[in-house]
């Protein structure tokens, strides 16, 4: 635990409170969400606001719009056609169900309302949490890709560990009022130096509390031997 909230501490220390999530309304951070599965920021950012653009981000806008016309918008994304019949889904489901707004879901106790947003289409454990967190305020921490790579390789879960275990050792080595920082600390540090590919290990503040770090340099060290020695 101490370990963890060192990684925490630092992470925290090295990327300070920048970007906040803009606005708190529910929808617009869902559909925000669904763009942003599997693809980059950058992608995700341009697909919304073309989408906000050409279509709108409402449930009404979104619900009454042609699936093509949802797709030619949010094309940046990637499976534009898999995304824009979801997001036409949703927007109206959430007027039938909730006219709307999902402000009442997000004002139930936690389990209950994670519970209720992932009955929608596409909204799993991480696309519900980030509406807790980010329009209600509540004490998650949503485990996104980048997080979740970084939670095993630092040694704070084990191999096998699954969403919920990660989410809880996270939250169990910070504050609350914190959490919501260390989630876009995280993600920040995940996308600039703990990548998933060529990770800057060498560049790395956690270097001496990462296993996955010691295990390279004693790979490496044993290659090196072995090349001398001719193996």
């Amino acid at each position: 635990m101490e370990r963890t909230r060192e990684i925490l501490r630092r992470v925290l220390d090295h990327y300070r409170r920048g970007w906040r999530p803009e606005g708190s309304d529910p929808f617009r951070v869902l559909i925000r969400t669904i763009l942003s599965q599997n693809t980059s920021y950058r992608n995700e950012r341009r697909a919304f606001e073309r989408l906000e653009r050409e279509v709108g981000v409402d449930p009404w806008s979104l619900a009454e719009a042609d699936v093509e016309e949802i797709a030619s918008a949010i094309r940046p994304a990637g499976m534009f056609r898999e995304r824009a019949a979801r997001i036409k889904e949703v927007a109206q489901l959430v007027l039938e169900k909730y006219a709307g707004d999902l402000r009442g879901v997000l004002e139930k106790g936690f389990e209950e309302a994670r519970e209720e947003l992932m009955t929608l289409p596409g909204v799993g454990r991480k696309t519900a949490d980030l509406l807790l967190l980010f329009s209600a305020k509540k004490g998650v921490i949503p485990i996104d890709r980048h997080i979740n790579r970084i939670a095993h390789r630092t040694g704070i879960v084990e191999g096998n560990a699954g969403y919920d275990e990660v989410r809880r050792r996270l939250e169990e080595a910070a504050d609350e009022d914190q959490y919501l920082d260390i989630h876009l600390a995280l993600i920040q540090f995940g996308r600039e130096i703990c990548r998933a590919r060529n990770p800057r290990c060498s560049e790395c503040f956690l270097r001496d509390l990462c296993p996955t770090f010691q295990e390279r340099q004693e790979k490496n060290a044993a290659n090196e031997i072995g090349a001398a020695a001719g193996i």
